[in-house]
């Protein structure tokens, strides 16, 4: 009898502390299951922006006219860029970042804004005809990560749907959407990382994982003593 009260006292230890548990966690679980049915649905080309994006145009260009000084680079990049014009990528092996050259060695003049729209309508379907100069990023901007100064453009009529251009390269660096403004924020929601939203190591993240198994563990813990315990009343 005694084994019995200690029995079904530990139990309802471990139903209140279910509860508990559940109750703090029940939130962010909802998240992750919101979060993880639109990551398991939403096609991810169309989250980058994929289907706008037109195949590269080519043009001859003359190699002639490279005439670049020697230097030490982890990763050298020769590509056309404006019409007839040919840049070279040199990667800064310390910092990570690119310096585009002329084939002389000389930094590249920026795009100018309507070279930036051009550079958006043959690389791109949308039929941008606005710019503005971006030269700053906050931590959760959508332009985060890419080398900043950046062309930012845009239909008038259509003015979620946005391309950024990188100035130097001429590179469609990111397209975003809608749907891609839906996915970085319920991938914070999922990551809780409510800053930057790239950092899959929070310490909210790492806590409410540990409450969640705990909260399953004890959910297990307790469908197995159920029918143990209806045995014995009957």
């Amino acid at each position: 009898m005694n084994l019995k009260s200690n029995s079904l006292a530990w139990q309802r230890r471990l139903r209140v502390w279910h509860r508990r548990l559940a109750i703090i966690t029940a939130v962010q679980l909802l998240l992750w299951t919101v979060s993880g049915v639109y990551f398991a649905f939403i096609d991810i080309k169309e989250v980058r922006g994929e289907p706008h994006r037109l195949a590269l145009p080519t043009q001859a260009i003359d190699l002639s006219q490279f005439d670049f000084p020697t230097k030490a680079t982890s990763q050298l990049t020769v590509k056309p860029r404006l019409k007839g014009e040919l840049i070279v990528g040199v990667v800064d092996g310390k910092t990570g970042t690119t310096n585009w050259l002329t084939p002389k060695g000389l930094p590249v003049e920026p795009l100018t804004s309507q070279e930036a729209i051009s550079m958006v309508w043959d690389k791109t379907d949308i039929a941008a005809d606005v710019t503005e100069w971006v030269t700053t990023a906050s931590e959760a901007a959508e332009y985060r990560g890419r080398q900043l100064p950046l062309w930012r453009a845009y239909d008038v009529d259509e003015p979620s749907l946005r391309v950024y251009v990188d100035p130097r390269s001429g590179d469609i660096v990111a397209i975003r959407n809608t749907a891609w403004r839906a996915w970085d924020f319920l991938w914070m929601l999922h990551i809780m990382d409510y800053d930057d939203r790239d950092d899959i190591g929070t310490w909210l993240l790492k806590l409410f994982s540990l409450l969640a198994l705990l909260t399953a563990i004890a959910g297990i813990v307790l469908y197995a003593l159920i029918p143990g315990r209806a045995k014995s009343k009957a």
